[in-house]
């Protein structure tokens, strides 16, 4: 093969070339990099020294309503107070006027218990009978030695007159006859107590023991209640004690469902030293027994008549302060008043602390504060019972 001499002078050039572009594709991810960074850095640095044109604002506070804005649309309301009585709300439970456990003064076995428990009685009826055994034997004997000093006791005295006895033997005569009069009197106590009665008219509540039981003195036939009246007892704290006094007006929502009037009838002249609370007595008519005892109650007692507004529900509010109260209009600007709940309706509350004619806001007053103009829709008293009316 024959030589040739420009073939071997372009073998060492293109190998040089090969070798420079490896060397070229190794850094070129390296300059990438590098013109990266170059870029960032002169887009930081613009914003330092054009800092005026490219700052960014920090973000502004959403502005507050001032007073001289747009007022805020409310709906008010004129409210007068009137007299209105005061009630004092307590807890209670009722209880029977009376509760006698009717015990034994004597022993004996029980023959007859002629009424079941649960019943009512009338005074005098008898409730349980205990076998009197020789009781009215013993007192027919007694009955007995009575008539005979008796008789002794009345020949001695017209002796006496006719002078033929002393008037120590009268005496004794007399002291006989009287002994047996007492003796006679004794035994028919003794007869009495084997037939325990009724003492009052009541309910017939509890019979422990049955017909041919033993019966001991002091041990109890029966439990007598009397529900007529029926009372409602409470307790009232310190700070309210001055305003409930006798006689006042009272109403009460038994726990039962019975909706019931009466009034009060006692109140405790000093506390409970455990609860430092006055007890008092309301009393309530029960007549057909219907009303329980032992039944829980929430009472309701009159007290002093005061002046008093009547407002939705709806008004009431809490200032800043937390302190209970209502907005109200003087003039265009809100104005607070804190109250007093007398009383709640379903719709309504009687609360004390307003003027006697305020514009009361309704509508829209939890959106205002003290010292803001607002637009109100005014409504009267006469304009709302007309809409009630209609």
């Amino acid at each position: 093969m024959a030589f040739d001499p420009n073939q071997q002078e372009k073998t060492p050039i293109l190998k040089r070339l090969r070798a420079a572009l490896a060397r070229f594709q190794v850094s070129r991810s390296v300059l990438t990099s590098l013109g990266v960074l170059l870029a960032i850095g002169l887009w930081v640095g613009s914003g330092v020294f054009n800092g005026d044109a490219n700052t960014v604002e920090p973000a502004q506070a959403i502005k507050t309503r001032s007073a001289d804005e747009t007022p805020f649309s409310v709906i008010a309301r004129e409210i007068s107070a009137r007299d209105t009585t005061s009630i004092v709300r307590l807890q209670g439970r009722t209880e029977a006027d009376r509760i006698v456990t009717l015990a034994s003064e004597t022993s004996g076995t029980i023959v007859n218990l002629p009424i079941p428990k649960g019943r009512r009685v009338q005074k005098g009826q008898l409730i349980c009978e205990i076998d009197a055994g020789a009781r009215a034997a013993m007192l027919a004997e007694a009955k007995a030695k009575r008539d005979a000093a008796r008789i002794n006791y009345e020949a001695s005295q017209r002796l006496f007159e006719k002078g033929h006895i002393s008037k120590s033997q009268r005496a004794t005569s007399k002291a006989n006859f009287d002994a047996t009069a007492a003796a006679v009197k004794m035994h028919q106590v003794e007869l009495s107590r084997t037939r325990i009665k009724a003492p009052f008219d009541g309910i017939l509540d509890q019979l422990p023991l049955k017909a041919g039981a033993f019966i001991a003195p002091g041990q109890p036939c029966g439990t007598l209640i009397d529900k007529d009246p029926l009372l409602i007892v409470a307790h009232v704290a310190e700070s309210q004690i001055t305003k409930i006094r006798n006689g006042a007006p009272a109403s009460a929502i038994l726990a039962t469902g019975e909706n019931v009037t009466g009034f009060v009838r006692y109140v405790a002249e000093s506390p409970s030293l455990a609860t430092r609370t006055f007890q008092i007595e309301v009393e309530v008519e029960n007549k057909d027994f219907l009303l329980r005892d032992g039944v829980s109650a929430d009472l309701n007692i009159e007290s002093a008549r005061v002046r008093a507004s009547q407002i939705p529900r709806s008004a009431l509010t809490l200032d800043d302060t937390g302190r209970l109260g209502v907005r109200v209009l003087e003039g265009e600007v809100v104005a607070f008043r804190e109250v007093a709940i007398l009383s709640d309706q379903s719709e309504y509350s009687t609360v004390t602390g307003l003027g006697e004619t305020e514009v009361v806001i309704i509508s829209g007053g939890d959106f205002t504060r003290a010292g803001q103009r607002v637009d109100a829709e005014i409504q009267t008293e006469a304009s709302v019972k007309a809409a009630g009316a209609m």
